[in-house]
């Protein structure tokens, strides 16, 4: 039988009144007690605790009246009512750092995460990644030009640095196995490169995420009522991410969700990764303009063109297969783990309908579970930042008691 030591059920009940007030939002001590279960003295004890290491913080309006008795309700040292509790919006406290195959993004980030646009609720790239600079072609240019994004943040407080890249990663040790979009990643410690760029951040604890599981843990965060879904995501390349019952799936390899690089009948292009006919050389950005570009010689090779002439055709021969292609791999994916949730991210959400629709019928044409019930896929906007600070959370400061077996 596992055993529960006493420090991991200390650390359990920590997680649970945070995981509560993330689902929740901003609640009174009472409810935090009475909806988990734990005893009024207990969660007072553990909201000092969150509050002074800068998890949590009080709101200035008083708690909502709630139906428990006077004495249920904790109080603050001076007797008046305790106020509100919610994640800490206000302290910046995990530096994002996000790799990417043509930029690289940063931003100091509260535990809250980024903050949201009040007209759509969602988190906007401005806010969230407030310093963009081009990916540098050279090892030496990156550490040269973090180091000055980083300086321009002005962000003393960092608690965590998180980290996204693409490519092959090994989450536990920060080692780049594989980028063939960004060749002078290979077989680099994402921990070495941060160091020499920021010497002084040393003793700050890192984390690392492959670029899509960021994606997928934001969208974890954002939309905790799916808890079992595959994420795919199309830009540069085409990636993926499972989760199931509301955890990123963890496999024996360093390697997950490589969609992008399952191969292609009769596809002869050269793939980064080494191999021939990979659907990333299809169907990415990079892959549809090629395909535009053979096919309408005269037309002008750019993404804008791209989308206008979709948005003004009716869908091509040079397209349909590569859809139909993708959806059959997606489908293969799903009756492989017994998965009916599909979320899809990246470009596919600047593309006309009809794309999409392809896409989606041929996900649910060769999907198993759709000759039973229904196979659910979604559009969703990019959580990358999301992502980052989930993952910061999760792993460094207030990772998930292990339980002793």
């Amino acid at each position: 039988m596992p055993t529960i030591l006493p420090h991991d059920a200390r650390a359990s009940n920590r997680l649970a009144v945070f995981d509560y007030l993330r689902a929740a939002g901003p609640a009174s001590r009472a409810d935090a007690a009475k909806s988990i279960g734990l005893s009024a003295p207990t969660v007072g004890k553990i909201a000092e605790q969150l509050l002074a290491d800068g998890l949590l913080e009080e709101e200035d309006s008083p708690p909502p009246a709630v139906d428990t008795p006077d004495h249920f309700a904790p109080r603050d040292r001076t007797g008046r009512p305790s106020r509100p509790l919610r994640l800490n919006r206000t302290r910046e406290s995990i530096l994002a750092l996000q790799i990417g195959v043509h930029n690289t993004r940063l931003s100091a980030l509260p535990i809250a995460g980024p903050q949201k646009d009040p007209a759509t609720n969602e988190p906007t790239s401005e806010r969230s990644w407030p310093i963009t600079f081009k990916t540098p072609a050279s090892r030496e240019a990156f550490i040269r030009d973090l180091a000055s994004a980083v300086r321009s943040l002005h962000n003393p407080d960092t608690a965590a640095i998180a980290i996204s890249v693409p490519g092959a990663l090994d989450e536990s040790t920060g080692l780049t196995l594989l980028s063939p979009n960004i060749p002078w990643l290979h077989n680099v410690n994402l921990g070495t490169l941060v160091h020499e760029a920021l010497p002084a951040a040393r003793a700050t604890p890192l984390c690392f995420v492959q670029e899509i599981r960021a994606l997928a843990l934001g969208q974890l965060w954002a939309q905790p009522v799916i808890k079992d879904f595959l994420l795919v995501d199309f830009g540069a390349g085409v990636g993926g991410a499972l989760a199931a019952n509301s955890h990123l799936y963890v496999s024996p390899l360093p390697l997950s969700g490589e969609i992008g690089h399952s191969r292609i009948p009769g596809n002869r292009r050269p793939c980064g990764c080494g191999n021939t006919g990979c659907l990333e050389t299809l169907l990415s950005r990079r892959g549809l303009l090629a395909s535009f570009a053979k096919t309408h010689h005269s037309a002008k090779k750019s993404w804008p063109t791209l989308v206008h002439h979709l948005e003004h055709n009716p869908l091509e021969k040079w397209l349909t297969p590569t859809l139909d292609a993708a959806g059959a791999i997606i489908a293969t994916a799903l009756n492989l783990v017994g998965i009916r949730d599909v979320v899809l991210t990246g470009f596919l959400a600047e593309l006309p309908p009809p794309i999409t629709d392809r896409i989606t019928t041929a996900i649910r044409d060769a999907s198993m579970w759709a000759r039973f019930g229904e196979v659910r896929i979604t559009l969703a906007p990019r959580r990358r930042a999301l992502g980052l600070v989930a993952a910061a959370i999760d792993r460094i400061l207030l990772p998930s008691p292990k339980i002793e077996r």
